[in-house]
């Protein structure tokens, strides 16, 4: 009798259910904590969402973690945007004779989130921007892909221009692969390194780190897009319509800036693990590790 018991224990904790168990209980866990907070906090939870969150700053630069689907500025002054948000949390460092008060020396797309650097004087500008435009800054990415690629890593060498199809909507790039459609089209570059591959609601997706070496919009999408891998989210440049997903899982993971003024190199936390997607993504095998992935993104 008794080892029969212990053969049903073991093999209770043998089998997948424990694991599912503890993940369904850490997700509660998760959700009854943001629930606590927001009821003790009031509105100062609120007005988390009405403040960036600073990663560094100096006399030089101030490096924000951009929030995905938030426009950096915009004409229109009642939508919510970097420039609005920070014209309110930082009023000392608006600069009145620019039309939409900071210095914004590079951009990142509405629904892309991550790492911004914004200059905090005209001469800071001045380089920064000429280092973007030699193309001397280090940029990576974290993205969740469509898919299981059949490479580790890739490189992509696909030439970027204007579809002439989509001037007026938020579409507007296209490869040279559609080259009846794209107009001036400039050679582009994005370095690709798979970190893990897993399942995301149940559909295969694989996590790669991106470095573009050239820096054309929609670059990235477009680069993903064309290799057979969307990005989870990006509806803009998906074959099928798949508002599943709660954003574009592209982030901004780290960025290295060198410039006489002072030495930047910042990095974010990984927003795409199990658990801060909620254990909707789930990785089955992991192929390079984050520790190391910089080094070897460089290195081919």
């Amino acid at each position: 009798m008794i080892d029969e018991i212990v053969d049903r224990i073991v093999q209770f904790f043998s089998t997948g259910l424990v694991e599912k168990i503890i993940k369904a209980f850490l997700v509660l866990c998760d959700r009854f904590v943001s629930f606590i907070l927001s009821l003790c906090e009031g509105n100062n939870y609120k007005k988390k969402d009405e403040t960036v969150d600073v990663l560094y700053s100096s006399g030089n630069f101030l490096v924000i973690n951009k929030k995905h689907d938030l426009l950096i500025n915009s004409n229109d002054t009642k939508k919510k945007t970097v420039q609005t948000i920070m014209r309110k949390q930082f009023p000392e460092y608006v600069q009145d004779n620019l039309t939409h008060d900071f210095y914004f020396a590079h951009r990142l797309d509405f629904a892309t989130s991550g790492i911004l650097c914004i200059p905090l004087n005209k001469n800071a500008c001045k380089e920064v921007c000429q280092v973007f435009e030699e193309q001397r800054a280090r940029k990576y990415y974290l993205a969740l892909l469509r898919g299981h690629t059949d490479f580790d890593e890739e490189v992509i060498d696909i030439a970027i221009g204007e579809d002439i199809r989509f001037k007026d909507t938020s579409k507007k790039m296209c490869t040279i692969l559609e080259d009846e459609l794209c107009q001036n089209p400039r050679r582009s570059i994005t370095k690709v390194l798979v970190l893990d591959r897993g399942y995301y609601n149940g559909k295969p997706v694989t996590k790669v780190l991106l470095r573009p070496i050239t820096g054309r919009r929609h670059q990235l999408r477009l680069h993903c897009s064309q290799i057979g891998h969307v990005i989870v989210g990006d509806y803009t440049y998906s074959l099928k319509i798949d508002t599943s997903p709660p954003r574009m899982f592209l982030h901004a993971f780290r960025l290295v800036l060198p410039n006489s003024f002072e030495n930047i190199d910042i990095q974010t936390e990984d927003p795409f693990t199990e658990k801060a997607l909620k254990y909707k993504w789930k990785v089955v095998e992991q192929v390079n590790a984050v520790g190391n992935a910089f080094d070897l993104i460089d290195s081919f």
